[in-house]
């Protein structure tokens, strides 16, 4: 099957999308080999599709012709992937849910995040996936401003505390709502993570401070802290050996900052 039927093909499948899994499916054929395109894929790669869907992605990375799993948590859309690809000796289709799938083995990961589950995917991978080089995602359009929020601003968050420890953050291009099927009420955009921190242990340990501490962004980091380590007077020990003044917010604190309190607290 040739590139534009392939994609016809998928545009049909609209009629059985499932809204309450957020699936939209790409059917702009260009776009599709641009995103694949941006994992720089080589033969010696292991590479992961999350939520495969329909195998709009799926299609240029069996091209690739690296060793490819492809996951989708929709048993037909699996179904429709293994006919597509049966006589391919790259790619495996298998039905998996990407919040329980082992990402370790995965040197590049490829997916259009489902909207509704992005951030827990993200986190998770960052966590967990010890081999992974460059990862290449299409999100919400409005969410890119949110990971790359800046120090200070009511976005920085956790999440785009670990993406800055673990990665380069390099926006991609923007991809218009009009190329999916049926067609969401947002346009998307796709960026990729150059990963260039492999220290698994210190990323869990960052991600788990930082999100404690966040949990209450309108108290001192003082006040969290003490919560958190449970001492008042640890407490305030931590802070003046991690250089931190108390009356900061937590969005107020740098990665450094986070990763000397860590230092300090250890």
């Amino acid at each position: 099957m040739n590139e534009e039927q392939y994609f016809e093909k998928i545009a049909e499948y609209k009629l059985l999308a499932k809204h309450e899994v957020g699936q939209n499916f790409l059917i702009d054929a260009d776009a599709a080999k641009k995103i694949v395109d941006l994992a720089t894929i080589d033969e010696s790669d292991t590479v992961l599709e999350i939520g495969s869907g329909a195998g709009s992605l799926s299609y240029f990375i069996e091209q690739s012709t690296a060793k490819a799993d492809l996951i989708d948590i929709d048993e037909g859309l699996v179904q429709k992937l293994k006919e597509d690809y049966a006589n391919s000796k790259t790619v495996s289709p298998m039905v998996g849910n990407a919040m329980k799938w082992d990402y370790e083995k995965y040197t590049k990961i490829i997916s259009n995040l489902p909207y509704y589950i992005t951030s827990a995917i993200l986190e998770r991978v960052l966590l967990t996936a010890k081999n992974l080089k460059t990862g290449v995602f299409m999100v919400q359009k409005e969410v890119v401003s949110r990971l790359k929020a800046p120090q200070g601003s009511e976005d920085y968050s956790p999440l785009g505390l670990l993406i800055k420890y673990r990665a380069d953050f390099i926006k991609g291009f923007n991809v218009p709502r009009t190329s999916f099927a049926p067609a969401p009420h947002v346009d998307s955009s796709v960026f990729v993570l150059k990963i260039k921190n492999d220290n698994l242990e210190e990323a869990n340990k960052l991600y788990s401070l930082a999100s404690s501490l966040f949990l209450h962004k309108r108290k001192t980091v003082y006040n969290n802290l003490t919560q958190h380590l449970k001492d008042s007077a640890k407490a305030k020990e931590v802070l003046e050996k991690a250089g931190i003044k108390p009356n900061l917010r937590p969005q107020e604190i740098s990665l450094e900052g986070y990763l000397s309190l860590l230092k300090a607290i250890s």
